[in-house]
């Protein structure tokens, strides 16, 4: 123990990350060289506590056997919990919000708030439950920040916070706390539970639109950007800069891996990023004329610009899907579909009339709602763990992303909104497996 704790701090004494991380290596290099037994107990343990963490089953469990010392446990668990894991971050969330409200009413176990409150804050993993619990953060530092605030000694070695656990008969119903975004421009995973179009006129007229080429597409893009880009251009000038779409083709590439090539795609207008593929690439680079691109890269990227440009037509074919009886592996692929083709660009004003994608979208996540609340309907208890669980979650990081992205009108908002307390209320109500 007197070692560990020698280790600890004399990590903490290194002036930066690259000298912390060489004492680090070696001193686990020394274990698993000369304690190998130890260092295999130790290995087993940390990645036996990150499953614990990221299992929502598993969470509520040790959070109603109240165990000496929770916040320690409650702690660590922050740190390991993962950043796709809405199901673990919610019983989190649920947790520490009485938790953190009990604090700022009787005044106690301050300290011990303020340590897990910093954690959230400086946590990019955690970012989400910053952002919902920020009201409470800072009342909890205001007080500590007090000159004149009580504390308990007695309270700080036993159950903390005795009342906060979560009580046999919830309300199902309670809302999901979700705030319009102050920062509208800021990265997606930034602000990902907060709508950052709320403002946006939801009486805005729909066209359905056929396609006859991307040349007539990018002609009636361009008579509805006068106003933003005033004077005409050719169709040769349309590039995503002038287009607003060089921040979401951004965040694709990096999504992809593929943020090297930005220069690339800044020269190109979101109908030719759409439409290349194996016999064009070389064309479009060609055109650009800056710099070579690496035939593996090539291959990626015709591989991700032919996902972009099926989607319509795979979301056409959900629709019809979803309306039969699909099975729980079925439904699992259809939500890593959706999941990752929520990270691809989606189109705005500047480039197509009217919202058909986001529309299709919308109603996908519908059908799809549907399909886990029939199953739910069905079961007697649930698994993190199982297909059923997974989909869950997966629906759940579906919800957000569309949440965090600009180019929903405010009543798809609200509705998959809907949607996502639906689902969690269900949720609730269900049994959870502890095996």
């Amino acid at each position: 123990m007197d070692e560990m704790k020698q280790l600890a701090e004399t990590l903490m004494q290194c002036k930066s990350f690259k000298e912390r991380q060489e004492r680090l290596s070696e001193s686990l290099d020394h274990l698993s060289f000369n304690y190998s037994d130890l260092y295999t107990v130790l290995y087993r343990e940390m990645k036996k506590r990150e499953l614990d963490s990221n299992d929502p089953s598993k969470i509520t469990k040790w959070l109603n056997n109240q165990p000496s010392k929770s916040f320690v446990k409650l702690h660590e668990a922050l740190m390991l919990v993962k950043n796709n894991n809405i199901m673990a971050k919610e019983e989190y969330m649920y947790t520490l919000r009485r938790m953190l409200n009990q604090t700022i009413e009787n005044g106690t176990n301050i300290e011990i708030a303020v340590k897990i409150c910093n954690l959230i804050e400086k946590s990019p993993n955690l970012t989400i439950i910053h952002e919902n619990l920020k009201h409470l953060i800072c009342q909890v530092n205001q007080l500590n920040n007090s000159e004149h605030h009580y504390m308990p000694t007695e309270t700080l070695t036993g159950n903390l916070w005795p009342n906060y656990f979560r009580p046999p008969h919830i309300d199902p119903f309670q809302p999901f706390n979700i705030r319009p975004a102050q920062q509208p421009n800021t990265s997606v995973w930034q602000n990902i539970l907060q709508p950052t179009n709320l403002n946006s006129a939801p009486g805005l007229p729909h066209f359905r639109m056929e396609c006859f080429g991307y040349n007539h597409l990018e002609m009636i893009a361009k008579t509805n950007r006068a106003t933003t880009l005033g004077d005409p251009q050719s169709l040769i000038d349309l590039t995503i800069l002038n287009q607003d779409m060089d921040g979401a083709v951004a965040k694709w590439l990096h999504y992809l891996k593929l943020h090297k090539y930005q220069w690339f795609f800044n020269s190109l207008s979101y109908l030719e990023i759409e439409f290349i593929d194996e016999d064009n690439i070389e064309d479009f680079i060609a055109k650009v004329n800056k710099n070579s691109i690496t035939k593996g890269a090539q291959k990626k990227i015709c591989l991700s610009t032919k996902a972009l440009r099926d989607r319509s037509q795979k979301l056409n074919n959900l629709l019809l899907v979803l309306d039969l009886e699909v099975t729980p592996n079925e439904l699992c692929e259809f939500m890593s579909y959706m999941r990752d083709i929520l990270h691809y660009p989606i189109p705005n004003k500047n480039c197509v009339v009217g919202d058909q994608l986001q529309q299709d979208i919308v109603l996908v996540m519908e059908k799809l709602l549907n399909q886990l609340l029939e199953k739910l309907g069905k079961i007697r208890s649930l698994a993190a763990q199982s297909l059923l669980g997974m989909s869950i979650n997966k629906y759940l990081e579906c919800t957000l992303l569309i949440l965090g992205n600009q180019t929903f009108m405010k009543h798809q908002i609200d509705k998959t909104s809907m949607f996502a307390e639906t689902l969690k209320c269900r949720v609730h109500r269900i049994p959870r497996n502890f095996n």
